[in-house]
């Protein structure tokens, strides 16, 4: 009997040992196939950051007259800016597409594809296109033109082509759009005063304009450069990724299409640019007045910070 109960008890060590080794092994394999896939990862990242340091080598410079923040530049020389950009839009439109087929295989077409392809592309690369500052920021010479647009700083370059040709896809599909660069002064001044007196808000920088309520517009040139800072901050480090994926589907998935939404919201809202149809709830000019006191509020608000 003693030997019975012996080798029980040592039966049931031996279980409760064998089943903490396979614990210990599972966790080790779990925690090697972690270093493993992280190594992968940091693999990949570093590699999608040489192509794009690689591939900006020769991107050409956007070089208008007046390298100066436009909501600083007085209207005419502000003109002159534009009158740049109008010139060498569809050439510039060129050279971005051009750039992603030789050095990345991607072909981005002036439709809803293209716009898809564009921004899968975008989610593997166009956060290194972007320069943060010691605090992690994005640097500001993408508003500014300082620093320059050239060595580190190159990738603003093809941050603008983005968004140009964003904006001429969606004048593919909007046909009364059209660029300006300030189509809201002589409707809405006290915003225009605002985003005159507010860094980073592209005031007399190049627009959409058209839709049939005067007071809406579409900014691609501030989306694409908003997508690009969002793939900085959630796809160029391990610990920004993992936090991604920790997010829910939906939630990835907003942040991975972005240019394309924008394409699409754009398109929806399009020709009335009038969403909440408050324009034709209350009329043009009550609906216009009342835009102006948002914005006015909006600036007060700021100055009293700033007074603090």
């Amino acid at each position: 009997m003693d030997f019975i109960a012996n080798h029980q008890v040592l039966s049931f060590v031996g279980l409760v040992v064998g089943s903490l080794l396979l614990i210990g092994l599972w966790h080790g394999v779990a925690h090697m196939l972690a270093r493993s896939r992280k190594n992968r990862l940091r693999a990949r990242l570093s590699q999608a950051r040489l192509d794009v340091e690689r591939a900006l080598h020769d991107y050409p410079l956007y070089d208008p007259p007046h390298k100066v923040e436009e909501r600083r530049l007085p209207k005419e020389k502000a003109a002159e800016n534009f009158e740049y950009f109008m010139r060498v839009r569809m050439q510039r439109v060129a050279q971005l597409r051009d750039w992603l087929r030789q050095h990345f295989a991607v072909a981005v077409t002036l439709d809803e594809e293209g716009v898809r392809a564009l921004g899968r592309w975008g989610n593997d690369y166009a956060g290194w296109l972007v320069v943060t500052g010691p605090e992690g920021d994005p640097s500001q010479s993408y508003f500014t033109y300082d620093p320059p647009w050239t060595g580190e700083n190159a990738g603003m370059n093809v941050v603008f082509d983005m968004g140009i040709t964003l904006g001429e896809v969606i004048i593919a599909n909007c046909p009364k759009l059209h660029w300006d660069f300030d189509p809201i002064s002589a409707i809405l001044p006290k915003t225009a005063r605002m985003l005159k007196s507010t860094p980073g808000l592209s005031f007399q920088r190049p627009t959409l304009t058209g839709f049939d309520n005067p007071a809406s517009e579409s900014i691609p040139l501030d989306y694409s450069y908003e997508f690009a800072c969002h793939m900085r901050l959630l796809m160029t480090t391990i610990e920004g990724i993992e936090r991604f994926y920790s997010q829910p589907r939906g939630f990835r998935r907003l942040g991975l299409e972005q240019l394309v939404r924008v394409f699409k919201d754009t398109l929806r809202n399009y020709p009335e640019g009038d969403p909440y149809k408050l324009r034709a709830q209350m009329g043009q000019q009550e609906f216009l007045r009342f835009v102006d006191a948002e914005a006015e509020e909006e600036d007060d608000g700021t100055d009293a910070k700033q007074s603090r």
